[in-house]
């Protein structure tokens, strides 16, 4: 793995291994797939790619997983088996460099390795598996019930047809129980097929030559029928298990990228890693929240106990200090790892392209199911990919988080300079006039006649009326921001409200015609007169703004079945397509070309909410009939009112 590294520097090429999984991963020792698992994890520690492909011939997978993605270097350590081996089982390395093609292949002398370390062996009593004896109990049942078929079959058939009938013994003993199993009913069909067929019966002495070599010939075909079945089975259980686990994981990222929360996210992959592999999972996550990992380094923040399964599950100060140095220091430690190896859990960091983004704790020691304190290889190469998605899935919740905090940080700082701006402004603006004017009172006050000092007494008072709209706007949306208003409504009468906002706004709309068209018989609306008094003064105080001098200001209603529409027109330059959306937002005011129009950008605002906190809604448009906007009010009807409605006309 080293020279591949070496290599790939020189050539400025990614490299990685490939490990070939045939039916002997089966039947490896674990010290062997220990080692094959830590060789696996160097690779990924200097920065190759490390595959595991299932096969039945190792060269021919290389070779075809090599053309596949463009390899164009092969390296393979020298074989140390002896000579009669190779010529029995062959060669890997003469095999690759006979098919490689185009692909140069460098067969580099074989190290003679290091001890495997303590930390990856699991313990005696977990590496002596008991011994299974149901599948020779099995076997030996398979071949009595062809023992039995033989005996009816031998008045029909001929006696070398009755190797037959064993030999599917032996197969359906390696279907179903292996390699041993089958090798076993072999030996036994063998015996029992010269015990009870061949002459003399019911002994072990063969008569006849030729039934010797048919008893040899039937001994070999059942040894190697047995062996190719059982290397079938071997693959069939390999992939059937490589299925089960892609399948578990799919399932997980699929759970995962539905999950929008952390709660959540969290305990999907607690309880995730807790089901498939029978252990105990804690998962702690930084106390100032995840996704800063990269920046984290000895002596820099903490982590805390986010989720677990059991949810019950504690962890002891001990282990709690391990869990820490695991995430300072971006490397496994606990116990199995090379760093305080007498903790009772293991922590294992979570890393993603911008660091470290939280640590898992499992406690081995803790699951129902298991023989032995240590992960296997298979069983830490499936932890390592349930962290790498669940590290991923924190991260993306995390960067949504950060995109909401950022968008939110923009929209206040928006908020914030429109305030300002605003502020500015219409504060300014009516502070400046009502100043000037009071000050040419004070100073020369008894040198202006009468009708200077009401013009300058008059300018005070509609500035401060202009002032005391701008705080009023600024107190309503306070209340209607923090949930304040609470609508009185009640069965109201249209005209009156009509006409009360039209009393408060006759000074701002001296300037234009104002035409009320309200339907004869208009029935009674259920709302807040007094919320729905300040929307229409709104409305009509925008249209003023908008609306040239001398223009005319419509305010129109209709009934529109359980609803009473009204209107307000203007004959203004309308709203620009773009803006009719983002009229009824805070602080935002359409621009016209040639000047900026004097309001806060709130009054739009507040008659939306004020409209829709009574069950009403309010829409913008322009007008159809010429240039101008039109707002519309949709307000419910009141409940049956006829009586009172006939009593009033009477």
């Amino acid at each position: 793995m080293r020279y591949a590294r070496r290599q790939a520097e020189r050539l400025r090429a990614r490299w990685g291994a490939i490990h070939v999984e045939t039916s002997r991963a089966l039947r490896l020792s674990e010290a062997d797939r220990d080692r094959i698992a830590d060789t696996l994890r160097l690779v990924e520690r200097l920065g190759g790619e490390a595959v595991t492909v299932p096969g039945s011939d190792v060269a021919d997978t290389v070779v075809d997983y090599a053309l596949t993605n463009n390899v164009t270097h092969i390296v393979i350590a020298k074989s140390t088996r002896p000579r009669w081996s190779e010529l029995l089982h062959g060669s890997v390395a003469h095999s690759l460099i006979r098919r490689a093609g185009d692909i140069s292949v460098h067969v580099i002398a074989a190290g003679s390795g290091t001890p495997l370390p303590a930390r990856t062996v699991r313990t005696e009593a977990a590496r002596q598996r008991a011994f299974a004896w149901w599948p020779y109990v099995a076997s030996t049942g398979y071949v009595a019930a062809a023992l039995g078929a033989g005996h009816v079959l031998h008045r029909v058939l001929a006696l070398n047809n009755m190797a037959l009938v064993f030999l599917t013994a032996v197969l359906a003993s390696a279907v179903t129980g292996g390699l041993a199993p089958s090798l076993y009913a072999s030996v036994i069909s063998v015996l029992a097929f010269n015990y009870f067929f061949l002459p003399p019966l019911y002994t072990f002495t063969i008569s006849d030559p030729e039934n010797i070599v048919a008893l040899l010939v039937f001994a070999v075909v059942s040894v190697i029928a047995s062996n190719l079945t059982a290397r079938v089975r071997a693959q069939a259980v390999t992939a059937r298990l490589r299925a089960k686990t892609t399948e578990d994981l799919y399932q997980f990222s699929r759970k995962l990228a539905g999950v929008v929360t952390m709660d959540d996210l969290l305990w999907a992959t607690a309880y995730q890693i807790a089901a498939m592999l029978k252990v105990h999972v804690v998962l702690l996550l930084p106390e100032n929240g995840p996704g800063d990992g990269a920046e984290k380094g000895p002596g820099k923040g903490s982590v805390t106990v986010r989720a677990g399964y059991p949810p019950e599950d504690v962890i002891e100060d001990a282990d709690l200090a391990a869990a820490v140095w695991a995430w300072e220091n971006n490397r496994p430690t606990g116990k199995g790892a090379d760093t305080l190896p007498g903790a009772k859990w293991l922590f294992l960091p979570m890393r993603t392209g911008r660091g470290v983004v939280g640590v898992v704790g499992i406690d081995t020691g803790g699951g129902k199911g298991r023989t032995g304190g240590y992960l296997t290889p298979d069983e830490r190469r499936l932890l390592d990919a349930l962290i790498d998605q669940a590290a991923l899935a924190i991260e993306r919740v995390t960067l949504a988080e950060d995109v909401d905090r950022s968008k939110l940080a923009a929209e206040t700082e928006r908020l914030r300079s429109a305030l300002l701006t605003s502020i500015s402004h219409d504060l300014r603006t009516p502070l400046a006039s009502i100043l000037g004017s009071a000050t040419s009172l004070v100073g020369y006050g008894p040198m202006m006649d009468e009708e200077d000092r009401r013009d300058l007494a008059a300018t005070i008072q509609e500035e401060a009326e202009r002032l005391n709209r701008f705080i009023a706007n600024l107190l309503d949306m306070t209340r209607l921001e923090s949930g304040a208003i609470r609508p009185r409504t009640g069965a109201v009468d249209l005209s009156e409200v009509v006409g009360s906002a039209l009393e408060r706004v006759s000074r701002i709309l001296a300037g234009h015609r104002v035409e009320v068209d309200l339907a004869a018989g208009l029935p009674m609306v259920d709302i807040d007169a007094v919320l729905i008094e300040q929307a229409l003064f709104n409305l009509l105080d925008n249209a003023g703004k908008y609306a040239p001098a001398g223009s005319t200001i419509t305010v129109r209603g209709r009934q529109d079945g359980a609803l009473v529409r009204i209107e307000v027109l203007d004959e203004g330059g309308g709203i620009p397509p773009e803006d009719v959306e983002r009229i009824f937002d805070k602080f935002y005011r359409v621009h016209a070309q040639d000047r900026q129009r004097a309001g806060t950008g709130l009054g739009l605002a507040i008659c939306r909410g004020f409209v829709e906190a009574m069950g009403g809604t309010v829409t913008a448009g322009n007008r159809r009939d010429r240039s101008g906007a039109v707002f519309t009010l949709t307000l419910p009807k009141a409940a049956d009112m006829s009586g009172y409605e006939e009593e009033a006309a009477a």
